[in-house]
């Protein structure tokens, strides 16, 4: 389910938990949590912990002290290789510093939990790492793998079932449902043969 809380497709961080009041609001999604419980049906709604969409007043987040910081000391967005185009798109969505997601977590997980539903999607943590260049606190992409392993870690142990796209190796290993596999080598030099 993409877009179902927290302001909808361009939603906030997963720090308050607030469902989409024209979906079924609260009640909606208890509601479809217990029939699917009963049909046995996976239900995965999806939470973006590696970027901010929107911001809110009192959302848990300050850009200064939580979002990625570029080499240059500007905030950056979530790019996308259009080849169409040759060139990159941007999405305006703001990166979000690795080392705020078990700030995010520990706020979000017992309100989501209380919902009864035993399946997350946290898509971006499977293909996306961002290096975060702020002065008072850097890290590079192993770093924001680290952070990254250890909040799929949480969410392994929290959930039957997490939900990830794309797959990359650090988040296979935690996740039982990936998304956007991809089926051929990139043919990168240490990549050139597909399995």
């Amino acid at each position: 389910l993409t877009g179902y809380a927290n302001g909808g497709l361009s939603a906030t961080v997963p720090y308050k938990l607030k469902w989409v009041d024209v979906l079924g609001g609260e009640s909606g999604f208890l509601d479809l949590v217990d029939y699917a419980n009963k049909e046995d049906i996976e239900i995965y709604p999806d939470f973006d912990f590696a970027y901010i969409h929107k911001q809110e007043i009192f959302d848990g987040i300050s850009l200064k002290d939580d979002a990625v910081r570029t080499i240059d000391n500007r905030y950056t967005t979530k790019r996308q290789y259009d080849a169409s185009i040759q060139t990159f798109k941007t999405s305006f969505a703001v990166a979000l510093s690795p080392s705020s997601y078990e700030k995010l977590y520990d706020n979000f997980r017992d309100k989501y939990l209380k919902t009864g539903n035993q399946y997350i999607s946290v898509a971006t943590l499977g293909t996306d790492l961002n290096s975060d260049f702020n002065d008072d606190d850097p890290y590079h992409r192993e770093d924001s793998k680290d952070f990254t392993k250890a909040l799929l870690a949480r969410l392994d142990e929290d959930y039957s079932k997490v939900l990830v796209d794309g797959g990359n190796s650090y988040a296979v290993e935690y996740a039982d449902v990936i998304l956007n596999a991809s089926l051929t080598s990139s043919k990168y030099n240490k990549t050139r043969e597909s399995i």
